[in-house]
């Protein structure tokens, strides 16, 4: 076993906890290059671009109106999309799409190119809640998954309020058709 001592002249601290700093700051720097380049970390790309056709064919294949997704939107100019392409549990890309609505679609890849296997679409609404965490506004998010990501069962829509909506809150297994009238007046 090693041991190291040190010595430490009084203004040492001050220099030591300054190179600390600069060291982690660098580490820090390496850290976060290192996961972009490796597609750890969503990188950001247009709706439009050609990568990601294969996707949002597969994507195409999902019932969305039948389960309350609204349409996946097509104009550059209007929408936020962030790509995950490196592999996790569950999945191996992820688009994390934005507009009025909070999208995020996964997919498996295929010999032929890639399977939806989930989603989720979150609707934000106009009232404000006190939380422990902070004040948010309300939320209905529709899930559906093929292939276990976050805990919700299995190719079934799965519907979640947050909030404090009387017509909503607390009220277990929500079904479609009791949060469609609500997000229509949502403006969705």
């Amino acid at each position: 076993m090693f041991q190291t001592t040190v010595i430490v002249s009084a203004g040492a601290p001050e220099t030591i906890l300054r190179f600390f700093r600069a060291v982690a700051h660098t580490g820090a720097v390496v850290v976060a290059l290192l996961l972009v380049g490796c597609s750890s970390v969503p990188h950001r790309v247009l709706i439009n671009d050609d990568s990601l056709k294969p996707m949002l064919q597969a994507a195409a294949s999902f019932d969305r109106a039948r389960y309350g997704f609204t349409p996946i939107p097509k104009d550059p100019t209007s929408t936020t999309v962030f790509l995950e392409s490196k592999p996790r549990d569950g999945y191996d890309a992820m688009l994390h799409i934005s507009t009025k609505t909070y999208r995020t679609i996964a997919f498996r890849r295929t010999p032929a190119g890639y399977e939806w296997i989930g989603e989720q679409e979150i609707f934000q609404g106009p009232k404000r809640y006190k939380t422990a965490d902070g004040t948010f506004n309300e939320a209905i998010s529709l899930t559906y998954e093929t292939v276990q990501m976050s805990g919700y069962p299995l190719n079934q829509l799965n519907i979640m309020y947050y909030g404090e909506d009387p017509r909503l809150a607390k009220k277990g297994h929500l079904k479609l058709a009791r949060v469609q009238p609500i997000l229509r007046e949502w403006g969705y």
